[in-house]
Formats: structure tokens, C-alpha cells, sequence
């Protein structure tokens, strides 16, 4: 059992390096072999929904891969004719900061911070050119404001972007966690606290239904 993590991690990026992948856009790309974002993901999503608890050596495992990956990563601006990069640039490092967020990995690499500015910078111009990523953009700059905002409750995003990104949420649950983080809007917790009023992709596992109520605990006035 000692060594079972290490153990699963490498039948993962064995079975991941043999698919091939479509994305959303039907552009077809390679496994793990060629892209370790892709197994980072898995593994990483594989290791939430395992057990609700990551041990402190798989924490100390993951922290070492998501390092590893970052600085293997060219950040660009938005690209619309190399979505592929794009989206696992946006999966890769929205994870990654969700992960840290859940205490399930010990830092964060230095060009989280890069890329998230990038999103900022670029968010008029990927609305512009393919409207299909706003909304996965808007939540990801979302979660990134409201790590900021745990890290120093002081801070505020500007305004300008804060209502790009609630006007491009479509949903409901995301628009109360940004009303209870950058409004005050306290009476909204009930609703977020409700597991009935959960999104699918974060209560189909105990490991995300932890990590959003780890992100509403985290909320100071």
C-alpha cells in the first residue's frame, strides 16, 4: 500500500501515452506521451475522487509534476488557430490552482500568475474570436480572483474585468459564489452550501464537493 500511489500514477501515463485524444474542437492531438498536462489532469482528477484525502506524499508527488510541467510551458497570447494549447493551458493551470486551493498540492510555480495576467490581457480578444471559451475563461479567472482574495482580503480585481466575467457566467452557482466573494452578498451561502445546488462536475466526488466547501469557508468578509 506504501507504494500503491506511485504505483497507479504509472499505469496512468502507460494507459494515457497508448490513447489518442479528440478536444472539443475535434482537432485531434496525442496522449501524454507527447502532452504531460493531460496526465497531470488525470492524475490529478483520479487522486480527488479516489478517497477525499491525498496522502502527504502524493501531495508531495503531485507538487513536484505540476512544477515540472510549468516550466516546460510557453505562455502566448490567445491563439485561435491553436486551440489545443489553449485549452490544456487553461485545464493545467485552473487545476492546478483549485488543487492548491484544496490543500492537495504544497506550491504553485511562479507562471500561474503569468498565465492568469495572459487571460486578463487577452479576454476581449478570446471573446472576439471564439466565444465557445469565454465562459470556461470567465470561471477560471473567476477561481483565480477568488484565490487572490483568500490569499489578502484586501484585494479586489478591477471592476471592468469583474463584470465581463459575471456577464459571461451562465451559471447561477458560479454568479452567487462571485455575489458572496466580491459583493458581500453573504445571504447567498445557503444556496452555495446546498449539495442539490452543486455543479455536476464538482459533486460527483467527495473530493469536490470538499474543494467547494473549502472555497466557501475560506470566505471573509
Amino acid at each position: 500500500m506504501e507504494y500503491s500511489y506511485l504505483a497507479l500514477t504509472s499505469l496512468i501515463y502507460f494507459c494515457l501515452a497508448t490513447i489518442n485524444f479528440f478536444n472539443e474542437d475535434g482537432k485531434y492531438a496525442i496522449g501524454s506521451k507527447e502532452d504531460t498536462r493531460i496526465a497531470f489532469d488525470t492524475v490529478r482528477s483520479f487522486t480527488l475522487c479516489g478517497d477525499d484525502e491525498v496522502s502527504d506524499e502524493s501531495k508531495r508527488i503531485l507538487t513536484d509534476y505540476h512544477i515540472e510541467i510549468s516550466k516546460n510551458i510557453s505562455i502566448n497570447t490567445f491563439d485561435v488557430n491553436n486551440l489545443w494549447d489553449f485549452l490544456n493551458n487553461l485545464s493545467f493551470y485552473t487545476n492546478s490552482l483549485l488543487s492548491y486551493i484544496n490543500n492537495d498540492i504544497l506550491s504553485l510555480h511562479s507562471s500561474i500568475y503569468i498565465f492568469f495576467n495572459n487571460l486578463i490581457y487577452d479576454y476581449d480578444n478570446i471573446k472576439s474570436l471564439d466565444y465557445r471559451q469565454i465562459e470556461k475563461t470567465s470561471i477560471s479567472l473567476l477561481y483565480y480572483f477568488i484565490y487572490l482574495k483568500i490569499t489578502d482580503t484586501r484585494y479586489t480585481p478591477n471592476d471592468d474585468i469583474l463584470d465581463k466575467i459575471y456577464n459571461n457566467l451562465n451559471s447561477t452557482y458560479h454568479k452567487n459564489l462571485y455575489e458572496l466573494y466580491f459583493n458581500n452578498k453573504t445571504d447567498y451561502k445557503n444556496y452555495l452550501y446546498t449539495p442539490q445546488n452543486i455543479p455536476s462536475n464538482f459533486s460527483f466526488c467527495n473530493g469536490y464537493k470538499k474543494l467547494i466547501i473549502k472555497i466557501l469557508d475560506s470566505y471573509k468578509k
